[in-house]
């Protein structure tokens, strides 16, 4: 994502209610009591479909790996599917740091924004958990090599690439919804293989749907209270890259995913892009001169995909 100047972040602060030396302005009351009402759905919402990791693991698989060594032949899925149980894994596992630069990034900005990221970080801690276990349990992929690749995407963290907090919450937006598609797009490839993980898989993504649903529409707020704020949406976009970018061979792991987990770049144009940018009313808005050039970038984007679509099947980006 971009790099925003000092005034620049400082009218945004100012925005979003994160600069403590204004006094109280009512846009920014409406926003937050629209967060906060943003927030209690999320809550009563999440109560409906709480998980425990415990009822969902196929605990009757497990076998000590001294007494029963690992091989190759032991799992259910093929190293194509397994690798794409993998990476979501080492992108779950980087929970801390996540949780990290957002408490950092909306530090100052309203109550329920910061109560919705601890909430989040509740919900999303079983993710990492309950995927690393399940490979264990199912024996899917060599344990000592993704132990050493967890140790390293751990220790190398998540580097943000913006402190402006309306930029985040766009990223945030999109990275959720990716990672929705991603997990019930792979539970349909896994489902004849092994229906536990298909069942697993689907319960993450019902987690990744009300974060997702409470980013988009906190953004839609926003951008409902100033339009001006479309030029960040749209240079956000074409900079998109999920959060596991840093972890080791992520290209090739992005294509796997993409020819072998139902994943590709198509998926997320259509099931990604295509639903935020219509939320958003992104392409309606008639563009100012302080957007146009922004806009001009999304839609040059926005035509790159719908070419590498029709001509090629590169995977999502």
């Amino acid at each position: 994502m971009p790099k925003f100047s000092g005034r620049y972040f400082l009218r945004e602060c100012v925005r979003l209610g994160l600069d403590k030396r204004e006094g109280p302005r009512r846009p920014v009351n409406i926003l937050s009591e629209t967060l906060d009402t943003l927030y209690q759905r999320h809550r009563s919402l999440a109560t409906r479909i709480d998980w425990g990791y415990h009822r969902l693991l196929p605990w009757e698989r497990g076998r000590n790996f001294m007494d029963h060594p690992w091989a190759p032949d032991q799992g259910t899925l093929s190293p194509e599917l397994t690798l794409a149980v993998e990476t979501a894994m080492l992108t779950e596992v980087n929970l801390p740091w996540f949780t990290h630069g957002l408490t950092t990034v909306f530090d100052q900005g309203p109550s329920a924004l910061k109560q919705f990221v601890h909430t989040w970080t509740r919900e999303e801690d079983q993710h990492a958990r309950i995927l690393d276990v399940y490979l264990l349990l199912s024996r899917n992929g060599d344990p000592d090599a993704r132990d050493a690749v967890r140790k390293s995407v751990l220790e190398s963290g998540w580097h943000r690439e913006t402190d402006d907090p309306f930029a985040l919450m766009v990223y945030t937006s999109l990275q959720e919804l990716a990672t929705r598609v991603f997990y019930l797009n792979l539970a349909r490839a896994v489902d004849r293989h092994d229906s536990a993980l298909a069942h697993i898989l689907r319960a993450l993504a019902k987690d990744e749907t009300l974060h997702y649903t409470f980013y988009r529409d906190a953004t839609k707020a926003y951008i409902e209270e100033d339009p001006g704020r479309l030029a960040t949406v749209c240079r956000v976009i074409p900079k998109f890259v999920m959060p596991g970018f840093g972890m080791p061979d992520f290209r090739r792991r992005i294509k796997v995913i993409g020819s072998h987990a139902g994943y590709g770049i198509a998926a997320y144009y259509d099931q990604v892009l295509r639903i935020v940018l219509e939320f958003w009313g992104v392409l309606e808005h008639e563009t100012s001169s302080a957007t146009r050039e922004a806009r001009i970038a999304l839609d040059k984007h926005l035509a790159r995909l719908r070419h590498i679509i029709a001509y090629t099947t590169v995977p999502a980006l």
